[in-house]
């Protein structure tokens, strides 16, 4: 009888050892290791400029963090003009237009105007996308 349990006992210990997670081959929508993991910045933008008359840049910046690449926060960093020369530039309206968190992607858009300065001669809208990939690299 003391042999019996002792083999209980042994055979109920190896049935509860902790032998860790099963191993497989994974692709890349696996869990774990099926994507990025971490934080990043993505930025836009577009430029126009006449040489000695003016510089204009509009930018839109993006910060992200992402668990086995499906998005888990997301945010507009930064939007703005820089500016040189016989120019102004206002960054109007920014959002997001598709995807975010708890998907792999998302799109965003940009608005700013523009004008030639002092005597308004040209007067412009940019308008400006960015997509945070699915794929990051």
């Amino acid at each position: 009888m003391l042999i019996a349990l002792v083999v209980a006992g042994a055979l109920t210990g190896l049935a509860s050892a902790d032998v860790g997670p099963p191993r497989v081959a994974c692709g890349p929508g696996c869990d774990p290791g099926g994507g990025f993991t971490g934080c990043k910045s993505i930025e836009a933008s577009h430029s126009s400029s006449v040489w000695g008359v003016y510089s204009v840049r509009h930018a839109l910046r993006v910060s992200y963090c992402k668990r086995n690449g499906v998005i888990t926060s997301i945010s507009i960093s930064a939007h703005y003009c820089d500016v040189s020369g016989f120019v102004s530039c206002s960054p109007t309206a920014a959002w997001q237009s598709g995807g975010g968190v708890g998907a792999t992607w998302a799109t965003f858009e940009a608005h700013a105007s523009w004008t030639v300065t002092p005597l308004h001669i040209y007067n412009n809208t940019d308008v400006l996308g960015l997509t945070v990939p699915t794929i990051d690299g």
